[in-house]
């Protein structure tokens, strides 16, 4: 797992293959564009605070089976 700190979903967007946008999301969640701006240690507190989506949308970004 690559270390996001510091970094914005925007950033980290750069090193994954575009096809990680095409992944299912849940109902509820918020878009890519709604989150590209978003510290990754934001993205980790909602997750925390189990906000609809942002388990998915951060277990996405921190897998490596979308990396470029």
């Amino acid at each position: 797992m690559a270390d996001n700190t510091g970094k914005t979903v925007r950033e980290i967007l750069v090193g994954k293959k575009a096809s990680i946008r095409q992944a299912p999301l849940d109902p509820g969640s918020p878009s890519w564009d709604d989150i590209l701006d978003l510290p990754w240690e934001e993205m980790v507190r909602r997750a925390k605070a189990r906000l609809p989506g942002y388990k998915t949308l951060k277990k996405l970004l921190s897998k490596g089976e979308y990396d470029r």
